[in-house]
């Protein structure tokens, strides 16, 4: 990232931390961070847009963060915590980026409202597949219900520190909360319950994967228009049954399964299939 740009995003969210998004202008922002409102305008169309690239830019370091601790251990649990511990130490060492969405009530429109969700979904996959690495396949009718607890447990220790302005050691507070989950998910599937939230009530996530694997799926007839006519036919043959079981309000698995199975032995497909059968 450009040296002004990343300045002129972290004399921001100070400011903004201080005396909150609306009450802050971009001639302020602009003699902190020692540039023009010419050169600010360079980097943002707006204050809104900054807003924005604030959000993307700590988004996107705490998704490498904890991508980079993902190689360190082979304990799934232990990695948890380590990932856990990641995201604290990023938020600890960026307080102003707490305090900032507790000043102030900001809503963006449309490009912030994708933003967010398109995170929450990244958010959402990254701690699926963290709790069935560690429970296995058992837990799945639960992730849901299991998320969103994990979810309100983290956005709540967030909350109060930031209030309260508390001091923690991230690795103990990482080890304190993954501990507490460990002994939630365990009493849920002892329990044996029904579930209250699956994922199939998560519309607006499966809409969006709609929309995606008609994407991913159009990309491959692109591909295929050179290859022999009995193989095309075939392959077009797989995927109108894979959409076809897909778009059921209970897709069979094992359909979808075989279909993938199928499409992945044709070489010139097989990368595209491998990225659709992540959105399945």
């Amino acid at each position: 990232m450009d040296i002004k740009k990343k300045r002129m995003i972290e004399v921001s969210l100070k400011l903004f931390s201080e005396k909150g998004f609306h009450s802050t202008s971009i001639q302020e922002i602009a003699d902190r961070s020692d540039v023009s409102k010419g050169a600010f305008y360079l980097h943002f169309e707006s204050k809104d847009d900054l807003l924005v690239e604030i959000f993307k830019y700590y988004s996107e370091t705490v998704l490498q963060k904890i991508n980079k601790i993902q190689h360190d251990t082979s304990n799934p649990f232990d990695q948890f915590t380590k990932q856990i511990e990641a995201f604290l130490r990023l938020f600890k060492e960026h307080r102003e980026y707490l305090m900032m969405h507790f000043r102030d009530n900001i809503h963006l429109g449309e490009r912030m409202d994708d933003l967010i969700f398109n995170l929450h979904k990244q958010s959402y996959d990254w701690m699926e597949d963290r709790i069935i690495n560690i429970y296995g396949e058992e837990v799945k009718c639960y992730l849901v219900d299991i998320i969103i607890q994990i979810d309100g447990m983290i956005s709540g220790y967030f909350k109060w520190i930031a209030i309260h302005d508390l001091t923690f050691d991230p690795g103990q507070l990482a080890a304190y909360i993954t501990k507490n989950i460990d002994v939630l998910v365990r009493s849920i599937l002892t329990a044996s319950a029904p579930p209250f939230f699956q994922y199939q009530d998560l519309h607006r996530f499966k809409q969006r994967n709609d929309q995606t694997i008609q994407a991913v799926i159009k990309q491959i007839k692109n591909q295929i228009t050179e290859m022999e006519r009995g193989e095309r036919e075939k392959i077009t043959e797989a995927l109108h049954v894979l959409e076809e079981e897909w778009q059921k309000q209970e897709p069979k698995d094992i359909i979808i399964q075989s279909m993938i199975e199928h499409l992945e032995t044709y070489t010139t497909i097989k990368s595209t299939v491998q990225t659709l059968k992540t959105y399945l």
